[in-house]
């Protein structure tokens, strides 16, 4: 590989990064700002968390929560602030989907990446499978 291909393959590697900092960036203030609100199945209450799953609102509807022992009601309040965590951090992951979607440019196997894992392992691939053509494209 000649030092024009290296500088080019670093080049591409450094825009692509920038790529996925600026849509993680703006993917990270989409999870800050969101809400995820659920209720119980009996609408007894309802809890909010924030985008990362931290609890921001706890609401009782009506009093049918009073005719609940206190662990029952300690129990419905810890599940129900389990399904909204889930939901938050099933959000979340949507986002990193987006953030794929985002970065078209780098292959069909950043948009499908499950995780930052896998996109940042997608990305590298990528770019370095485009050195390794251009590399064998010079040799011919």
């Amino acid at each position: 590989m000649t030092t024009l291909g290296d500088e080019e393959l670093l080049a591409q590697m450094r825009a692509a990064l920038e790529e996925v900092r600026t849509a993680s960036d703006r993917i990270r203030r989409r999870v800050r700002q969101s809400r995820t609100t659920v209720r119980d199945r009996e609408h007894r209450l309802s809890v909010t968390v924030g985008g990362q799953g931290e609890l921001a609102e706890l609401t009782f509807h009506g009093d049918a929560y009073r005719d609940l022992a206190p662990a029952e009601l300690a129990e419905l309040i810890v599940k129900t602030t389990g399904t909204a965590r889930q939901e938050a951090r099933r959000k979340a992951l949507a986002g990193i989907g987006d953030l794929g979607a985002d970065l078209g440019g780098l292959g069909s196997a950043a948009q499908d990446a499950g995780s930052l894992d896998e996109l940042v392992e997608s990305i590298v691939g990528t770019v370095t499978a485009a050195g390794e053509r251009r590399d064998r494209e010079g040799a011919a």
